[in-house]
């Protein structure tokens, strides 16, 4: 997808997931019913905004991770909106975006699975980010999922940040 391409905010069931190279587009049922023996899902969604193009790129990923074998898979999610000034409102985007992931999956996942909702916000109050942190992960929490914040939120601040 162009970076100058911007797009309304699509529900979750119109998403087009795709390798982690972005090549190839996945059935991401498929792809979960695939690795639902695994014993943890991560989630991580980034974003960044272009003020030459006046848009925001959103990429999330979803993570199939098992201990056993030290090694797992990812999909991403990526689409184009337009630019936004708050980075409040794009920090809550991008938890929200990573909660659609979660309550999805939880549909699809054995119940003994762990899903972890990694979060790209500092725990240091001397970044920007810090100051949100308490609010998104009572969020998450609130919702029943692990929540983690950087440096151990590696699938929003490493995985997505680097399709971003």
């Amino acid at each position: 997808m162009r970076a100058n391409k911007v797009q309304r905010y699509k529900p979750f069931e119109e998403w087009v997931w795709r390798s982690y190279d972005g090549r190839r587009k996945i059935n991401l049922e498929e792809y979960v019913r695939d690795r639902r023996d695994n014993n943890f899902f991560f989630i991580g969604t980034d974003s960044r905004n272009y003020s030459k193009k006046r848009s925001c790129v959103f990429t999330s990923v979803l993570i199939a991770y098992t201990k056993e074998h030290h090694g797992g898979s990812a999909v991403i999610h990526r689409n184009v909106v337009p630019f936004m000034e708050s980075l409040r409102q794009r920090l809550i985007m991008e938890a929200m975006r990573s909660l659609e992931v979660a309550w999805w999956l939880t549909k699809i996942i054995p119940k003994e699975n762990v899903i972890g909702i990694h979060l790209d916000v500092n725990q240091n109050l001397k970044f920007k980010s810090g100051q949100y942190k308490n609010e998104l992960v009572g969020l998450i929490v609130s919702q029943g999922f692990k929540a983690l914040v950087k440096p151990d939120a590696w699938a929003a601040s490493c995985v997505a940040d680097s399709r971003t």
